[in-house]
């Protein structure tokens, strides 16, 4: 990928030399409101777009470049189509405010991630855009100012509502004060990272004393990556036609080539539920790493967001997360080899926040299946898990009798 992305930076610059005069009057009369909470990166882009000619060209021919979705996919369907620059930038001034709510038995959370994820549908012009200098820090930026504003108290507009919805389960969770609507929580992303009151009541693990046994890492919706690494290059074939490559997703950890020719689980959370990552087997943590990254650019969210619900499953694309912020956990099992945990922080999750001691730590650190990892703040996020050859073949997910296989819909009942 990194390769690719060379490649078009070069085709991009020339074009950019043999391109008009960079000035846009229409990108010049842009304003952005001086409450705006994200009005920094905002400007950044603004200037990038008026100052920086390749940045432009990217721009340019991603909105030239922009593919129709499948029908029912989104009403109305992409929302780029016939769009240009000067439309981008009131819709990152109203992202930046946006507020998630409950809607009926579902929510809006993804409303703009699943926009801005659009933006590069099948179009790499838009990947690149967000993905190489200075999108992906003008991203970053943007990210940040808006972590800031989700972590002040003018973000809590919403969270009686969120409490009232029976999906959060909030009777499990602790609550600054459970006689407010609002529990108590001082911001949107205290109220995301909530905690369960007692753990190993409301979700205990199954077996604990059985080391054969793997766990999810959160609640997520859970799909195998079924085919092997097959070979040298590390390049692991996903149910589509896309491939991931290990070792840049380990970010050239010394372990990387334990899992070549293993298999690996996709673990995706969703808004609504519980949000620490917890460690899928014992054993010692020998590895950890936080990995800077970009948060957009995923050129198949079609496929990886199905309408099915089934997010991550069939046809999905796991590609661009090797280069998306991230994190990872290598989990010594002994006899079962070693276990790779992944926490990926998609579209404005720049938030891969791990305990401190694991970072803090100058030897391997025990754990028990179970034990927290870490955390998410808002946006989308997901966990894959990586496993040696020969120790788990992942084609399905197997579970045991009382377990949860999954829920209904609540508005059905109504």
């Amino acid at each position: 990928m990194k390769n690719s992305f060379r490649i078009l930076a070069f085709v991009f610059l020339f074009m950019a030399f043999l391109s008009i005069p960079i000035r846009s009057a229409a990108a010049e009369k842009l304003s952005i409101p001086d409450d705006c909470p994200c009005k920094g990166s905002i400007t950044d882009l603004i200037d990038a777009y008026n100052n920086d000619k390749v940045f432009k060209v990217h721009i340019d021919e991603a909105f030239k470049n922009m593919q129709p979705v499948p029908e029912g996919f989104m009403k109305g369907g992409n929302p780029w189509i016939g769009k240009s620059f000067a439309d981008l930038i009131p819709f990152f001034v109203e992202w930046s405010s946006f507020l998630p709510e409950v809607k009926g038995s579902s929510d809006n959370a993804l409303k703009y991630i699943g926009q801005m994820d659009l933006f590069s549908y099948e179009n790499p012009f838009g990947r690149v855009a967000f993905q190489t200098s200075p999108g992906v820090e003008i991203f970053d930026r943007f990210a940040r100012e808006r972590g800031e504003f989700l972590s002040s108290r003018a973000s809590t507009k919403y969270v009686a509502k969120w409490l009232a919805d029976t999906r959060i389960e909030k009777e499990e969770y602790v609550l600054p004060d459970p006689a407010a609507a609002d529990g108590g929580f001082k911001s949107y992303n205290e109220f995301f990272s909530r905690k369960f009151k007692d753990i190993n009541k409301v979700r205990p693990q199954t077996m604990p004393d059985r080391d054969y046994i793997i766990s999810s890492p959160t609640d997520a919706t859970v799909n195998p990556i079924p085919a092997k690494i097959v070979d040298g290059t590390t390049k692991l074939r996903t149910k589509g036609t896309q491939e991931l490559n290990i070792k840049e997703l380990l970010y050239g950890s010394r372990y990387w080539n334990k899992f070549v020719g293993g298999t690996a689980l996709s673990c995706v959370l969703m808004p609504n539920t519980y949000h620490y990552y917890h460690a899928p087997v014992g054993g010692k943590v020998i590895e950890t790493r936080l990995v800077d990254g970009a948060l957009v650019g995923m050129e198949d969210f079609v496929k990886f967001a199905s309408t099915d619900g089934n997010v991550g499953g069939h046809g999905a694309s796991f590609g661009a997360f090797e280069s998306y912020a991230r994190g990872y956990f290598i989990i010594d099992t002994g006899k079962y080899g070693l276990v790779g945990v992944v926490p990926v922080g998609l579209s404005t999750v720049g938030s891969v926040v791990f305990e401190d001691k694991f970072l803090k730590a100058e030897g391997p650190v025990a754990i028990k299946r179970g034990d927290e990892l870490g955390h998410f703040l808002y946006g989308g996020s997901l966990v894959i898990l990586v496993f040696e050859p020969g120790k788990y073949s992942s084609d399905a997910i197997k579970v045991r009798l009382g377990n949860q296989i999954g829920i209904f819909d609540t508005s059905s009942s109504n």
